[in-house]
């Protein structure tokens, strides 16, 4: 069944929040690389929120959607929100490498966001590879994978699995720990980061790849989303300066797990904040309501990027 069916990807406030910390960080680099002369590839499925940032906070005019369900397909023909979008039919493997044989396309620079519902496989393996290999200069890749343990079968096997996938990056001595429950997030953004960077250092780029982005969050299941720069050699140094940077927001060391609230708990939240200490669970309980300690935390850090979602009755 396809994904679009069982989960509207607009209305997830985990999703939410880090596709906004994710476009603000591209927003700074944007200057650096062009990025409003930039294509942007992705999944519209048949929602195209991420196509709808693309356009409105980097100006970006030429994108590209990949789907492969051909009932998926019609849909999304349908429900694109802009002329300039241009939906593929197939698979990433078939579509990708068209992509990269348009001349136009390759001339400028790409935001490739592959946001896969599934978990790490060789194919998706290979769409990385492919694009660290052949984008363009000055693009930025990000992949998504589900982090779920049950995506990755029998954890006493999965170093070996992880090995397979992301190749000799992997250490032998990676601890069975280390693939289980919430720290195989951590697992796989690391060696999928790793992953990247070697391949760009084999197939000799200039600028190599630069890790910007590790973020992971959870709205039913766990997903972790990895990526960087595929820079030049001549702005490599700018790059890492706002990549590197103390504010830079685009590394999360922590799971992303917004709490489900009603537009009037965000608002009497919203109403304490900024401010200079932790609200605590005793604030949140004179509103008149209650939230554990980890939702508050989560709220206070991220509330500027929190969505409200509210039924429209006609």
């Amino acid at each position: 069944m396809p994904s679009f069916n069982a989960i509207n990807y607009s209305t997830r406030p985990s999703k939410t929040i880090q596709r906004q910390v994710i476009f603000s960080c591209l927003e700074r680099l944007s200057p650096i690389l062009g990025l409003n002369n930039a294509a942007y590839i992705g999944f519209g499925s048949i929602w195209f929120t991420d196509f709808v940032l693309a356009h409105n906070r980097l100006g970006i005019e030429r994108m590209e959607s990949i789907e492969s369900d051909d009932v998926g397909f019609s849909r999304a023909n349908f429900n694109k929100p802009y002329s300039m979008v241009s939906v593929h039919s197939g698979h990433s493997n078939e579509v990708l490498p068209n992509l990269l044989d348009d001349v136009e396309l390759i001339a400028r620079p790409w935001v490739i966001w592959l946001d896969y519902d599934g978990g790490l496989t060789e194919s998706v393996i290979e769409d990385v590879r492919t694009l660290i290999e052949q984008a363009p200069e000055n693009s930025v890749l990000l992949y998504t994978v589900s982090a779920a343990g049950n995506k990755y079968g029998n954890p006493r096997e999965r170093r070996e699995d992880l090995q397979n996938l992301f190749g000799p990056v992997v250490p032998d001595d990676l601890a069975i720990g280390a693939c289980k429950n919430e720290r195989l997030q951590a697992t796989l953004a690391e060696y999928g980061l790793e992953f990247m960077r070697s391949v760009a250092a084999e197939a000799n780029r200039l600028g190599g790849f630069m890790p910007a982005f590790s973020v992971a969050y959870k709205d039913g299941s766990p997903m972790v989303t990895v990526g960087g720069v595929l820079a030049t050699e001549g702005n490599s140094h700018a790059v890492r300066e706002v990549t590197e940077a103390a504010d830079w927001q685009g590394i999360v060391d922590e799971l992303i797990t917004a709490p489900h609230l009603t537009v009037r708990e965000s608002a009497g939240i919203q109403a304490l904040l900024p401010c200079g200490n932790d609200i605590s669970r005793q604030q949140i309980q004179a509103l008149g309501f209650d939230l554990s300690e980890e939702e508050i935390a989560i709220f206070q850090r991220y509330y500027k990027q929190y969505p409200s979602f509210a039924q429209v009755v006609f």
